[in-house]
Order: C-alpha cells, then structure tokens, then sequence
C-alpha cells in the first residue's frame, strides 16, 4: 500500500526544465517550451545560454521584439562577448522586416567576430538584404507585383519617379485592371490587356509575368514560355520569373531544366514576405516538399500571414513529409481562421480516417476542396432533392460561385478540357454548363476546333453552349471537316425542325434540368432527335399532347441510367396517361434500338 502512494518528485532544476522543453519544441508545443525555459532561466538568471534558448524559442513562436529584448539583455548584462546574439537579432530584425536594423546587427557580428559559428551565413544574408533592397528598389516603380502575392515588402525609396523610368499612367492603370481580371479567372480578357500593356511599354515586368500567367491558365503553353523570356532578358534573376519558368518546364517535361532551376531558387533566403510565400508554393508545387516545408514553417510559425490558405499550405508540406500531427495543427489553426468554407475540416477528417499508411490520394496546394469531392457534394445534395423542383441547395449555390469567381477551379476546367482524362473533361464540361460567360464559351468554341477531341465531348460541348444562349451557327471540326452547327445538337442534320418537335424537348429540359445531370439531359434529347431522324419525312408522329411523349424520354433515359421508374411516375411528373407513356416507350425503343444501346453500356 505505501509503494502505490509513493510520489515521485520531478526534479526542479535548470537542465530537467531545459530537457522537458526541449521535448516541447520538438512537438511544436511553443507555449509550453517557453513555460519551461523561463522556469531554467528563473533558476539560473545569470546563465546567457539558457537565456539565449528561451530568446531562440521567443523567435520561434514568432514574438521577434521579445526575442531581441532578451538577446539585448544578454549582451549588456551577462556576457557581452557572445557575439552570435547579434547574428540572432539580425534574423529577429529580417523577419520583421527591419533590414537597416538586421544589416547593422550583420555588420556588428561580422566586425566582432571574423571566424564565428555563423561568419559565412552572416555575409550571404547581408548580401541577400543588400541584393533584395537594390531590387526592391527598382521593382516597385516597374509594378513588379504578381496576382497572388503578398505585396508587404518594406517600402524603400527609389531613385527614379514614375515619370522618369517611363511608365506611362494609363499602362499602370491597365495592368491593376488586368490582375483584377486574372483573380477572377477572366484570362481571355485580361490577356488582351496585359498584350496592349507590354506593347506599350516593353520593358514592364509584372505585366509580363502576369501574361505568362494568364496563358498558362488557358494552356496556352508555348505563348506562357515567350512571355517569361521577354522578362528573362531584361532581369535573369527575376525572382517570380524564374519560380513561374520552373513550373512551365515541369509541365514541358524538361526535367533537367526543372532541377538546374530548383538548385538556383533553392539557394535563395528571402526575408521579403511575397518572396518567401512565392519560393514556398513553387517548391510545394514542383515536389520539393522539404524546401516548401522550410519556408512555409517560418511564414506560420512567424506569424508572417494570419492567412488560412498559408496554413493549408504548411499543413500540406507537413503532410508530404509524413508528419501528419504537425499537418492536424495547422489545419486546425487553418480551420479558426476560415471556418465557413469546410476545407480544413474535410482534411482533418481524411487524416483521422487514414490507416497507418499515407493519405490517398495526397492533398495539393491550392486552397480549395478538391474538384471531385465539391462536385460529390453538390451531386449529393441535388440528389436529396429528387422529384423536387425547388431551386438549388445552398451547398449546389455555394459550388457555383466557387465555380464562377475562383480562378483556380475556373483555370483547372480549362486545363482539364484541353488536356485531362475523359472522364475528367465530362466533369469540367458539367462544371462548364454552370458557367455562360465569356470565357467558358470561348473555351467551348476552341474545344470544338481541336481534331484530337472525342466526339462525343463535342457533342455535349455544342449543347452546352445551346445551353448558354449561344445563337449563332457554332463551328466545329467534325470527323476531318469543319462544319456550322446551326441546331441544338451535331447529331441533328435534318432540313427542318418543326416547333411541336421543340416543344417536347423544352418540355422535357424543364422537368429533367433539377433531377438529372448535363449528360443524362443530353443524351435524352439526343434520343429524340435520333428518333425523329428515324422517321423522317414519311413516318414521323403526330405529335398531339408533347408532354407524353417527354415522359417516354425520360422513363427510357431512367431505365439506361438503371434509375428506378415505372410508367405510372412518369405519367404522373407530366401529367399523361401511364398507357400513353407505355405506347411512346415500345415505339421509340423500338425504332432506336434501345435495348442494344443498354447492354452496350454495361459490357
């Protein structure tokens, strides 16, 4: 009995609180390792080395004055011999963006101490402070900011007025209008402003990055290459520049190339926020997880961006690395920060569900849920509402405004309909259907340009922009020719198209539009026309009540999608005779050879 009440004393000495925090700040927990170093540094106050542990750790946790304050009192009041304090506040200085103050500490240090510890990294950061100040310099009065970034670089003076490095007003104001364009994925029309731009004023770097952009976005590959050339040869170490080329020559498979480029950036210590934030996502989005890592643990640990999408990205560098723990952290910091949009929620989940082995598939960079599971969603939530014909869901509204205004998913449809697998390009060409504007349409039209394009996807594509309200003959590469589509759909080539056939097939996009997809909708009114191309000119219907025969399109489509149907639920969502229903289904399978097209699908 007294063994079971026995109290094991933990020891209340320096080095035991040193260790135990030690073992906090391995597993991230900054709070309590500071708790513990300042219980070492009470019991030995005058000792600089745990005072400089409890100041590294102030650093960590990104309370930089704090730390400084501690390594000044080391300085001037234990021992003011221990010269790397110095080299410690330039980097507290640099992460607050006090360069004149972080380049006097580099100076100090380097004066003090010729052959310290950190002699070498000293003079590569004051060279780096030096360099980014000089280019930072000359950059802002050339607009050298990129969509996306983060402009919060310290505003050094310029040597140079607007007016005499010769940017002209009206080019600034076009290019802030254009970068307005590309966050809201309006590519197409933000090219043309950026190519009137450039023409202007050749020598303008940002609106040359931010075309490369805009034709990478479209997948205009070749146009994206020539544009970061043109900035190349006026900056070779173009910082965004050469991030932005890294990714383009991934995509072109030069992989040496990628590596040469990867050794280059990954060599650079930037202190600037929209430089560290830019090397981190390029690396993140190369496969160079460990160097996103880096940078990405001192923008989050340093507090730098209070930004969710900034904790994704290092809960996802994490997460590559296979510190899934650390990854569950940033995520829940990602989660209060942006609690509405569910996306760190959905990645703590899957983590929670994986087995031992690695989360399948792995998540990206970008800041969004991915494609699949927001559609799931959106499909989930239509259908808990079939054989309603109320308006969408939140969820399905909310997934259409992602759609509309995020220029990331709108530059992934793109890709996807020029480059992705086929069953990707189906689910950009749903996700299209949902768009009408400009840019979808024109991606539509160069669609139907493409003679390496399915057919079947062409098909949709045309109805899809029927869809849209295009009224124009469309143009299409068809089978080695190019022909004008005057119709709905390709497949309908008949000399007229009466209204009573129309009106079956308003009457049916009506009922079907709530309760089936882009696809089964096509395919339905492609069976129309195909029944009447059949019959055509001698033996096509009187078509007396339109609204049967739109339910025998519907029972049929129903019964190739294996959706549960009967005559009697067809008739009623029309409001026919179930008998009529059953006639118009036996002759138009009977014509379309429907039957065969069912066991077709399934084999």
């Amino acid at each position: 009995m007294a063994e079971q009440n026995k109290v094991v004393m933990f020891p209340m000495d320096a080095a035991s609180f040193s260790e135990r925090a030690v073992q906090s700040l391995e597993r991230l927990h900054y709070d309590k390792a500071l708790t513990y170093f300042r219980k070492a540094v009470e019991c030995e106050p005058d000792n600089p080395i745990l005072q400089c542990n409890l100041a590294g750790t102030l650093a960590e946790a990104g309370r930089f004055e704090e730390s400084n304050d501690t390594l000044h009192h080391i300085l001037h009041e234990l021992d003011p011999n221990m010269n790397e304090c110095y080299y410690y506040m330039a980097n507290n200085f640099a992460y607050m963006e006090q360069f004149e103050e972080s380049e006097a500490m580099l100076e100090t240090y380097l004066s003090r101490d010729l052959t310290g510890m950190y002699t070498e990294e000293a003079e590569e950061m004051l060279e780096m402070i030096r360099f980014e100040a000089k280019q930072s310099s000359s950059s802002q009065h050339r607009g050298e900011q990129n969509v996306g970034a983060q402009s919060s670089a310290a505003k050094l003076p310029s040597a140079l007025s607007d007016e005499e490095m010769g940017i002209s007003e009206q080019a600034e104001d076009e290019h802030a209008e254009a970068r307005v364009l590309l966050e809201a994925g309006r590519f197409v029309e933000a090219e043309k402003l950026l190519k009137r731009v450039v023409d202007s004023d050749p020598d303008y770097l940002a609106a040359w990055n931010n075309l490369a952009l805009a034709y990478y976005y479209m997948g205009q590959f070749d146009e994206a290459r020539e544009a970061l050339d043109a900035v190349l040869e006026r900056d070779q170490g173009n910082l965004h520049a050469l991030c932005n080329l890294a990714i383009f020559e991934r995509h072109a498979g030069n992989e040496a190339v990628v590596q040469q480029l990867i050794a280059m950036i990954g060599k650079i210590q930037p202190f600037y926020r929209e430089h560290l934030f830019k090397i981190a996502t390029t690396m993140g989005m190369l496969d160079e997880h460990e160097l996103a890592y880096q940078h990405l643990h001192r923008l989050v640990t340093g507090h730098m961006l209070r930004e969710a999408s900034i904790y994704h990205y290092a809960a996802v560098a994490a997460c590559r690395l296979g510190r899934y723990e650390e990854a569950s952290r940033w995520w829940a910091v990602c989660r209060r920060l942006d609690p509405d949009s569910g996306i760190a929620t959905y990645y703590m989940e899957r983590l929670q569900q994986r087995d031992e082995g690695d989360i399948d598939p792995m998540p990206t960079y970008h800041y969004r849920l991915p494609y699949e599971e927001a559609s799931r969603r959106a499909a989930s939530k239509a259908a808990s509402n079939d054989g309603s014909r109320s308006s969408r869901s939140g969820d399905g509204k909310d997934w259409e405004q992602q759609l509309k205004k995020d220029p990331l998913v709108r530059a992934s449809l793109f890709w996807a309909l020029r480059f992705g697998e086929p069953d990707v390009k189906l689910q950009a060409l749903q996700a299209m259907s949902l768009l009408g504007d400009d840019e979808a349409n024109d991606a539509l039209r160069s669609m139907l340009l493409d003679p390496d394009q399915d057919a079947y996807m062409k098909q949709v594509a045309v109805y899809v922009l029927r869809m849209h309200g295009v009224e124009d003959p469309i143009e299409v590469e068809w089978k080695g020719e190019y022909i004008q589509v005057h119709r709905n759909h390709i497949a309908n080539r008949l000399p007229v198209w009466e209204s009573q056939w129309q009106r079956v097939l308003d009457i049916l996009r009506d009922s079907m539009k709530e309760r089936y997809d882009l696809f089964q909708m096509h395919d339905a009114e492609t069976l129309w026309i195909e029944f009447i191309t059949h019959l055509y000119p001698d033996e096509v219907p009187r078509i007396g009540k339109a609204e049967s025969w739109a339910a025998a399109i519907e029972f049929i489509i129903a019964k190739m999608i294996r959706r549960e149907m009967s005559y009697q639920l067809a008739a009623e969502q029309y409001g026919v005779s179930a008998t009529t229903v059953a006639k118009h289904v036996k002759r138009m399978e009977d014509t379309c050879q429907v039957e065969a097209k069912i066991k077709q699908s399934f084999t």
